[in-house]
């Protein structure tokens, strides 16, 4: 982990919660939830399970992979703005619609446009970009292990919400996942 390097990555981080609790207050009332504990559940476990098998195996968080360069540094420094980019032209677009949870909202829209046109999930695309620019920096095990929790827990979430987009717009989001991938453009 490069010095100057990691303080990007963490005012990136800082600024992404600070930003997320901020426009939290701003979304339409909702009429549904669905998943409320299950995507939760999910993580705990994957944290919890891939915790125990690096403690079985003598992986430790100071387990180094590498040390990080300037070079990897800046590179790292880079997909973490990139991903936070992403994330917040992705809540900007999706606007009143947002929700922390899996949540229908009162007149609630099928965004297709922005992000939206790239990805069908694009805040949890640049999250796992964020997250990915992280682990890369921090260079450690523990931090690989970190970015596939998070991948499992937004994988879980996904399934929930495409679940409920399609009971709520069955035409409409059919047709958008045959023209969208859900987190890479044009792969995933």
């Amino acid at each position: 982990m490069n010095k100057p390097t990691a303080i990007v990555i963490a005012i990136c981080w800082i600024a992404w919660l600070l930003y997320w609790l901020l426009m939290a207050f701003r979304n339409k009332r909702t009429v549904e939830r669905g998943g409320f504990i299950g995507y939760r559940v999910v993580i705990v476990a994957v944290v919890g399970g891939l915790v125990l098998v690096a403690h079985l195996v003598a992986v430790r968080s100071a387990a180094h992979l590498w040390h990080t360069t300037l070079a990897l540094g800046v590179l790292s420094d880079c997909i973490v703005l990139a991903g936070l980019a992403f994330t917040v032209w992705a809540r900007i677009v999706l606007g009143r619609n947002w929700s922390v949870e899996v949540t229908f909202k009162q007149d609630h829209e099928l965004i297709e446009s922005g992000p939206y046109a790239l990805a069908r999930h694009p805040i949890y695309t640049g999250l796992i970009a964020m997250a990915l620019g992280s682990a890369i920096d921090y260079g450690r095990t523990f931090g690989f292990v970190l970015f596939v929790a998070l991948c499992a827990g937004l994988w879980w979430k996904a399934r929930l919400e495409e679940r409920m987009m399609n009971q709520h717009f069955p035409d409409a989001y059919a047709q958008y996942k045959k023209r969208v991938r859900a987190v890479i453009p044009h792969v995933l």
